[in-house]
Order: C-alpha cells, then sequence, then structure tokens
C-alpha cells in the first residue's frame, strides 16, 4: 500500500500541473479572445459634488431606442462610479480618430510618485488641451467628439468584477465628423479608409 501511494504522489502532482497549465492557458485564451471583439471608445463624465470624474470605456452598447438607452461596463473601482450611481448626470463623447493621443494618455499608466490627486490633475489638464468643455448639465464634453450623449442613470447592476450601467439618454449634441476610434485587439485603431 505505501509503495502505491508513493507512486501516486507524483501522478497527482503532474496532473496538477497539467490542470494549472491548462487553466492558465484558457483564461489567457479567452482574453485574448475577448480582445478582438472590437468596439468604439468612449469619454464618459460626471461630476462629483464640483470635482470631474471620468473614465474611457468601450464597452458601451445601445440597449433599448424607445427611449433611447444605453448600457456600459464599468470597472467596480472607477472614480466616478459613486456619483453616477448616486444619480449625477453623465455624458458619453464618442471618440474619434483623432482622440487617439487623448486617449492613450488617459489610459496609459503614469510614473514617478504622483499622488491620486496629482495623476487626476494632470489627466484634467490633458482634457483641457484636447477642447473639453463643461456643458448645461454640468458635466465635461468634447465638441469634437463624434458625439456627445447626457445620460440619467437607470439601473446599476454588479456583474462578478464589473458594475453594469444603464442609462437613459436625456439629450445629443450635434454630430461631429470623422473616422470612429475602436478598441481591438488591446489597443486603439481605427478603421480602413478604403471601406
Amino acid at each position: 500500500m505505501i509503495g502505491v501511494q508513493r507512486l501516486d504522489e507524483p501522478q497527482r502532482q503532474i496532473s496538477t500541473r497539467q490542470t494549472e497549465s491548462r487553466r492558465e492557458t484558457e483564461e489567457t485564451s479567452l482574453y485574448d479572445s475577448f480582445s478582438l471583439y472590437g468596439s468604439g471608445v468612449t469619454l464618459i463624465t460626471t461630476n462629483d459634488g464640483g470635482i470631474d470624474r471620468f473614465f474611457v470605456a468601450a464597452s458601451v452598447l445601445t440597449a433599448s431606442v424607445n427611449p433611447f438607452t444605453v448600457a456600459v461596463s464599468v470597472g467596480r473601482y472607477r472614480e466616478a462610479l459613486p456619483a453616477i450611481a448616486g444619480g449625477a448626470p453623465w455624458a458619453i463623447s464618442v471618440l474619434s480618430a483623432d482622440h487617439v493621443r487623448l486617449v492613450e494618455n488617459l489610459t496609459s499608466p503614469m510614473t514617478g510618485d504622483l499622488t491620486s490627486d496629482r495623476i487626476h490633475e494632470r489627466r484634467l489638464e490633458m482634457l483641457a488641451q484636447a477642447g473639453v468643455e463643461r456643458s448645461p448639465e454640468g458635466t465635461l464634453w468634447l465638441p469634437d467628439a463624434l458625439v456627445t450623449l447626457w445620460c440619467s442613470t437607470r439601473s446599476l447592476t454588479p456583474v462578478n468584477d464589473q458594475f453594469l450601467l444603464v442609462g437613459e439618454v436625456t439629450r445629443g449634441s450635434s454630430h461631429g465628423s470623422g473616422t470612429p476610434l475602436l478598441r481591438w485587439n488591446r489597443s486603439f485603431r481605427t478603421l480602413h479608409p478604403h471601406m
């Protein structure tokens, strides 16, 4: 019996390692697979008691058309989430290829010994340089975006590590021109001009 246990032990270890390796491959494969789902890139903004909050989102979709409603997948630790959940109006600026540098800067990690407040200030400066303006609703928006939609929160549902934010569109801006900015295969891209 003791000899059998010794033989089984290495097999269990190999089997466990193979299972772990398979899981890592499956997880990597799923992440790679989902990265190939292209989507438009947006800037979501709100105002939290006088403090502008914002984030870049690519997981946005039309949830209904009567009334117009959108759904956004939001990471649970986004600074804008508490204000949006509390009923503050929010805006979605649909970004064009002209905004690629802005988006790369807003989504890149900042280096050095910067506090979270200083990082927020720097990103606000980037938005100001890009021409952001304040809307009558109190949110920031980009006038040169393809379109901006202002929303009020209808629901917020936890989904694993994210929240599904559903908002009713209260109004839209005039339409800009340009090619939409896309998130695909872990980077920001645009449509081929000859399509």
